[in-house]
């Protein structure tokens, strides 16, 4: 369960900014909020995430992801590589020189805050708390790669951090060498947490065709979300297929070498998905019958992303994972992305209490009949490229206020200053 996350200085967020699942004063809404065993907080069941092009929405997901691609991948890390490192680029020479992220979570029962700083060539700060009975104890405190503060370690985990290389984290390293106090922090981001940036992709259809042929539950779940979308599709089928030569040389060179680029030019991993989406219909005779499409070929952009996002959505909930999405309803109709929110939000069917934020344009969203104030968030560029988040709950905004409208004139900014005019004379 997510409750906070911060990050500074990475791309266009310069100053430190902070993103909060953690539910205000706000009354509205109980529904989509879950309990906090042993603590008075509440935390919300979805957010939304509004800005122009640009402003850094994709910013924010793109954090996350990089901070979760870190933690489980830096054990891997070779003496003397390279740290992916996007700074902050508009500010004065000297500033900026590091990158810092923090997140608190909820995992196995027990609140954890990891938090990490490091520039490109090395992890300069780094620490994971925890708060066995609501009260904050350290697991460890790094800093500059050697110095290492863990009251309650025994010596094994001094010995894991003097092995590990400076341009690595420890909390990785901790995992690989089975250090139990660390387990459950990474496994929360190996298995609760999924960012998700480009939902229309190969690994998501695939990762919804495998759990389609191998639970039936959620086979029968899908095809219930998409016949209650109106889209049409009553089945789908699917296989992998192994691609040979042949079959890459009659592809564009373009498409060549960017399947070269994903697989290491390994040819036996080349592949592609074959999907089928079945259509029932009815004939000139008036007779029902089934329509076999190709999913790709035929089925237009907004039926994949369909397709795509309430696999997604429906493997969140059932697992009761931290879900994040870039432009979770980019072509999809106003009322499905309406639909997808209600499932979100709705307790009875959001029984293993995932959580969702996602970045949207669809202002249709903004509406306090779908979503509590503090489950509006906005992104907004200043004049010096920086980044600013914040809530609506921050406006003193009545429950009969048109937020809609008033977000779309300009009161609670976040939106593109269009100057309109002539570009062609």
């Amino acid at each position: 369960m997510l409750l906070e996350f911060e990050v500074e200085n990475f791309r266009s967020f310069a100053g430190p900014v902070t993103f909060s699942m953690i539910a205000s004063s706000d009354k509205s809404h109980e529904r989509h909020l879950i309990d906090m065993e042993g603590s008075k907080d509440k935390v919300m069941r979805s957010a939304s995430v509004y800005g122009a092009n640009a402003s850094g929405k994709s910013n924010l997901v793109m954090a996350m992801g990089m901070l979760q691609t870190m933690v489980l991948r830096s054990h891997l890390a070779q003496l003397g590589e390279m740290i992916p490192f996007f700074p902050f680029k508009f500010g004065k020479p000297g500033e900026g020189v590091s990158t810092r992220y923090r997140v608190a979570f909820l995992a196995d029962g027990v609140e954890y805050e990891y938090a990490v700083r490091h520039d490109a060539e090395r992890v300069l700060e780094e620490s994971l708390h925890h708060y066995p009975r609501n009260r904050k104890a350290i697991i460890f405190e790094r800093s500059h790669g050697q110095d290492l503060r863990a009251p309650q370690d025994n010596g094994s985990l001094r010995a894991i951090a003097d092995k590990t290389l400076p341009n690595a984290l420890l909390l990785s390293k901790a995992v690989q060498d089975n250090h139990a106090m660390a387990i459950p922090a990474f496994r929360w981001f190996q298995e609760r947490l999924m960012v998700i940036l480009n939902i229309n992709s190969m690994v998501v259809e695939e990762r919804a065709l495998a759990r389609m042929q191998q639970d039936e539950r959620f086979r029968s779940f899908l095809l219930k979300a998409l016949s209650m979308a109106d889209i049409g599709i009553v089945d789908v089928r699917g296989k992998i297929v192994q691609m040979d030569q042949d079959e890459l040389g009659r592809m564009p060179p373009e498409i060549q070498e960017q399947m070269r680029g994903m697989v290491n030019g390994k040819i036996e991993q080349w592949r592609r998905l074959e999907i089928k989406t079945v259509h029932q219909v009815i004939d000139g005779d008036g007779e029902p019958i089934q329509v076999e499409m190709d999913f790709h070929g035929e089925e237009s952009l907004g039926t994949q992303k369909v397709f795509a996002v309430m696999s997604l959505i429906l493997e969140a909930m059932e697992a009761g994972r931290v879900l994040v999405m870039d432009e979770m309803d980019l072509r999809l109709h106003p009322l499905i992305a309406r639909f997808l929110v209600e499932m979100m939000n709705d307790p009875q069917q959001n029984r293993g209490n995932a959580q969702f934020l996602f970045t949207t344009h669809n202002t249709n969203l903004i509406d306090l009949d779908l979503f509590r104030r503090d489950q509006i968030w906005f992104v907004e560029k200043d004049d010096r490229g920086r980044t600013r988040l914040y809530s609506l709950s921050d406006f003193n905004v009545r429950k009969d206020l048109r937020v809609q409208k008033a977000y779309e004139i300009g009161r609670f900014g976040a939106v593109p200053f269009v100057q309109g005019g002539k570009v062609v004379e």
